[in-house]
């Protein structure tokens, strides 16, 4: 199975987080244990403490200790009140035989007690080790252990039952809520992960656009991105190798001065101009050799349509031998599924007919008007037309660095038109709302000016053809828009580039020739 970058990256990021979770939870689980085990030997060692001390005072002195301690009620009442201390389970002076002689529970006495491990030695273990010997079935009860002595010999052993199953049970209750922190610290491992990929990402998306712009044959194509880091580097990298091809494509007659490129330029323009002059006339002709024919179709069509309907109508209305010739032999005549045919058929005449009219727009000739325009003046205008609609599709019109630049010379029809087509795009691109931003800089002789949405982006499969005639990705668009802007550009001497990312929004940026 094949995975992306971004797949990889949050599989990664998640995959790290996932394991300082674990690594801190197991952490925070063993010393939690560490904590409950050394709780439950402070209570068991501090009840063992104080029936020894009792215990001694008892048999000091005396001929028979375990008369005497048989004897002390006081002895009794410090066994029987271990009861009261959390985890332990019984609490016994035993003899050396391990038979218990005196205990808080009465059915003890007279009974050797079964052997248990010692708590001191889980309190020595290692983490991982208590851990195993709290869930150990063997160690449900262990024992905290105090010697007897009557002078220096020992003749007993004080012994204190205390239970792992309620240390467990915290611990059981502390590994449910490092499991549910360790859930939510995933989910948001995941998520930002996601996040930062996309912007992270962001930057290829952008160099794949300029690479698919070179291949389309476009020249000084540059990318604007973030210097600090390395895809920076990469822009500046690309940027000066888009710069150098620019300078060494072929120039007639191997001139390369600033004159020459120019007079090649305007030499293209005039050759572009011609082709599609060309082009215009013969699509003029075509479209009317086969509009002709389409009008006629739709008259014809219009007239059967209307002959099927008065057919039917005297099918259903009136008895043989009588009414229209399509019901004169007697049967019913349905003509609802032929109606839908020729309804069918009417539409795609139609529809073509549409794509007639585009190719002749896009086409037709134009006499460009040149002038010299104010860049202010002419983004204020199309912001007047656009706004209205924004606002009530809850999109933010923002306009920045439009005044005070230098003027362009071009024909204001087509340039009007032009940004029109990239806002109305822009705004069509943010349903649920969000910013259009129209900004322009000044650069080398050039003014770029930018369109750009916080809208759903265009895939990046779809970059490279956006420009193409026909070509949408809307339900109803034409596909007419985009292309009508590309050549608009071309014949103003210009450039177009677009940058997007899907789910964060578009830029289309174009560059213009300062006027001379």
């Amino acid at each position: 199975m094949h995975l992306g970058i971004k797949a990889k990256q949050i599989g990664g990021v998640t995959l790290i987080v996932g394991l300082a979770v674990v690594a801190l939870s197991v952490l925070h689980v063993t010393s939690v244990a560490r904590v409950l085990l050394g709780e439950t030997w402070t209570r068991g060692d501090l009840l063992a403490n104080t029936i020894f001390l009792r215990a001694q005072d008892v048999v000091s002195g005396q001929a028979d200790p375990w008369a005497a301690i048989t004897a002390d009620e006081g002895l009794r009442t410090i066994l029987r009140s271990g009861a009261l201390a959390p985890n332990v389970t019984y609490a016994a002076i035993c003899n050396v035989e391990g038979v218990a002689v005196a205990a808080w529970d009465p059915g003890l006495e007279g009974r050797r007690l079964a052997a248990a491990g010692e708590l001191d030695d889980l309190i020595r273990a290692r983490s991982l080790q208590q851990l195993i010997g709290i869930y150990s079935s063997g160690a449900a009860t262990l024992e905290v252990r105090k010697p007897l002595l009557l002078g220096n010999e020992k003749f007993g052993t004080i012994r204190v039952g205390v239970s792992t199953l309620l240390v467990r049970r915290e611990l059981n209750v502390e590994l449910g809520l490092v499991g549910l922190a360790s859930l939510v610290a995933l989910v948001i491992a995941i998520v930002v992960s996601a996040s930062f990929a996309r912007l992270i990402l962001r930057p290829i998306h952008v160099i794949r656009s300029g690479l698919s712009r070179l291949g389309r044959g476009e020249f000084d194509v540059r990318l604007d991105l973030p210097q600090q880091d390395e895809f920076g580097e990469l822009g500046s990298f690309f940027n000066a190798v888009s710069a150098q091809l620019s300078a060494e494509r072929p120039q007639p007659g191997g001139s390369a001065s600033a004159d020459a490129g120019r007079n090649d330029r305007e030499a293209a323009l005039r050759s572009y101009s011609r082709k599609l002059v060309a082009l215009g006339r013969l699509t003029a002709g075509v479209a009317h050799e086969v509009k002709n024919p389409l009008n006629a179709m739709t008259i014809h069509l219009e007239l059967l349509k209307q002959k099927l309907s008065a057919a039917g109508g005297a099918g259903r209305g009136r008895p043989a031998g009588g009414g229209a010739e399509l019901a004169a032999e007697g049967f019913r005549v349905d003509v609802e599924p032929v109606l839908e045919h020729v309804r069918i058929i009417g539409a795609e005449i139609q529809r073509l007919d549409q794509v007639m009219q585009g190719l002749l727009k896009f086409t037709r000739s134009e006499d460009l008007a040149p002038q010299t325009l104010s860049l202010a003046a002419l983004v204020n205008e199309v912001v007047g037309v656009i706004r209205p609609e924004c606002e009530a599709a809850g999109v933010n019109v923002v306009v920045e660095g439009v005044d005070r630049l230098p003027s362009i010379t071009g024909d204001p029809t087509m340039l009007r038109q032009a940004l029109l087509n990239l806002a109305l795009n822009a705004r069509q691109a943010m349903p649920n709302g969000g910013t259009l931003r129209i900004s322009a800089t000044a650069r080398a002789k050039r003014i770029d000016i930018s369109v750009e949405d916080t809208g759903v982006g265009i895939k990046p499969e779809h970059l490279g053809r956006i420009f193409d005639l026909y070509f949408t990705t809307r339900e109803k668009g034409s596909g007419i828009g985009l292309s009508m802007v590309f050549r608009t550009v071309q014949l103003h001497d210009g450039e177009i580039e677009v940058q997007s990312t899907e789910g964060r929004g578009t830029t289309f940026r174009i560059s213009l020739p300062q006027a001379s």
